[in-house]
Order: structure tokens, then sequence, then C-alpha cells
């Protein structure tokens, strides 16, 4: 046998092993800052309560709400938050007389739900972030589902614990 066959070359480091390094390095920096990997790394998750409205759901619906059930966004699937309350009232439909005076009445067959929900997320300068990239605030439409409900729910305000 050859001796040349027998010996193993060593790999000397050298500038393009450097590049292919810093290149990498780079690139899972760029990740943790686009998504805020930081923020979620070092704290702890934040809970929040949420307060949303569903307006005009048919009233047999209105028992499909139940304290405990988990909500998710429709269009992910990502975890949204546990339903903590839930209370009705009858929905009003306003509408305009021939004399132009506004009638209010209530629909048949209707509720105005207002429900609280726990969330976790983070809260930070730009609002309170679920998953640390969804913002939630006041007056955003959220499309969410539970095991017995899908609907559009209206956020009417977030209070942020620890």
């Amino acid at each position: 046998m050859n001796q040349n066959q027998t010996q193993t070359k060593k790999h000397r480091f050298n500038i393009v092993d450097f590049v292919l390094i810093i290149a990498v390095l780079a690139c899972v920096i760029g990740i943790a800052i686009r998504y805020n990997l930081s923020t979620s790394l070092l704290r702890g998750n934040d809970t929040a309560v949420i307060t949303v409205k569903i307006d005009g759901l048919l009233t047999e619906y209105s028992d499909a709400l139940l304290p405990g059930d988990a909500f998710y966004y429709q269009t992910t699937g990502n975890p949204l938050g546990t339903l903590l309350t839930v209370e009705t009232s009858p929905a009003k439909i306003r509408f305009v007389n021939t004399d132009g005076t506004v009638t209010v009445a209530n629909y048949v067959d209707r509720v105005d739900v207002v429900c609280t929900l726990e969330v976790e997320g983070y809260a930070s300068e730009n609002g309170f972030m679920i998953d640390g990239t969804t913002y939630i605030g006041s007056g955003s439409d959220i499309l969410v589902r539970s095991r017995n409900i899908e609907t559009q729910m209206v956020v009417l305000n977030v209070e942020a614990g620890s």
C-alpha cells in the first residue's frame, strides 16, 4: 500500500470557513430579530384579560359559548385564549322612519354577547402581542373558533396583567 493513501488529510481553517460561519450567524440573528425571539426567550409570558363583543348572534348559538372553552384563530389555528365570562343582551336594530326619526327595536332571535377571555402574550411598548407577533387591541376584529362555535369578535378592551 502506498503511504500517501493511508494518511488522512487534516483540514485547515481558512477564509471560506470563516465567511460561512459569519453568514450562518447573521441568518440566525436576523431570524431572531424578525420574530422578536429575544422578547419571548428573555421574558416570561404575560397574561391579559380581553373584553370582546359578538354582535347579532343567533340566540340558539349563545348556548355554545361555555366558560373554560379554548378559542383559536380561524385563519391560522393558533391558540387565542380561554373564555372566562359570557353576558348576553337583546340585539338592537335601528331604522329610520319615513318622517326621519330613528326607531330602535329588539331583534326577536338575536343577542349581543360580551365575553372576557384570558390570553397569553407579551406586553410591549407597541401594545399587547399574542405569541409575540400578533397585535391585539381595542377595535381589532378577530375571527375565532372553539369546539362549539365559529364567529367574529370585536375587541373592546385589553387589560394586561403579569
